[in-house]
């Protein structure tokens, strides 16, 4: 079990960190020129985006269990099976892990940010979102999905959220300026919509499985007369429409 006495000391830093780097504060939506009115909390899309971020959150982790353990550090069990790694895993940990730099300090980070934006996207504040963050990645990742394969990281508990959640910021940030720019960046809409998929691919994700972004597919018979050769001929067809 998970030793609250010994961790006490890091629990408590890492709570400070937190208010101190994300305080809380009234959300202006971006779209809005009153800059006074303050949007409801939408529960509705951030459920709705988190759904997406477990369907992501599984693929992943599949891939992730499908490298070689030298690149990713998951222990695959061996006969043990996966419910009673999962257990062992929980009980040992955290530890200070030696994972590679990349997945640490980089992956986990960005992690963090694409966990962020969706709170804030649903309009809530910055020490809302940073404690999703914190939820999202310590219990769902981190003791959730991770530990069926390692011990739970220390760096990984502070990194993805605290950091996580600053660069998830940025990640806001960039985002309404995009779409302040009329969706473009370097003056390119290419590389705006790129971004904004790049910053935000649960929200883009859930976009498209809810259909939020009104698609319609249709499938049509076109019949139609043309003249030749002094003759009426009648023209059949079949017309396919599925934007994505």
């Amino acid at each position: 079990m998970f030793n609250l006495k010994k961790h006490i000391l890091f629990i408590i830093f890492f709570i400070l960190m937190g208010n101190i780097l994300l305080g809380g504060g009234e959300e202006v939506s971006y779209n809005l020129e009153v800059e006074s009115i303050v949007l409801e909390k939408n529960f509705d899309k951030l459920k709705k985006d988190t759904g997406s971020l477990f369907i992501l959150a599984g693929a992943t982790a599949a891939i992730l269990y499908a490298l070689p353990e030298s690149a990713t550090g998951w222990d695959k069990g061996g006969d043990t099976s996966m419910f009673e790694k999962w257990r062992s895993n929980v009980k040992d940990g955290p530890v200070w892990d030696q994972d590679n730099p990349a997945y640490n300090y980089v992956g986990h980070m960005y992690a963090g940010g694409a966990y962020y934006i969706l709170a804030r996207n649903a309009n809530y504040s910055k020490f809302e979102s940073f404690w999703y963050t914190f939820l999202i990645s310590t219990f769902f990742w981190e003791y959730g999905i991770e530990a069926f394969a390692e011990t739970p990281s220390m760096q990984d508990i502070v990194i993805t959220p605290v950091f996580g959640s600053m660069v998830g910021e940025g990640f806001y940030t960039l985002q309404n300026y995009i779409l302040d720019n009329n969706g473009m960046l370097f003056n390119s809409k290419f590389w705006g919509s790129t971004t904004m998929m790049l910053i935000d691919p649960m929200g883009h994700l859930s976009n498209y499985m809810y259909d939020d972004y009104k698609r319609t597919s249709h499938m049509g018979v076109i019949v139609n007369a043309v003249e030749y050769e002094g003759e009426t001929k009648l023209l059949l067809g079949i017309n396919f429409m599925f934007p994505f």
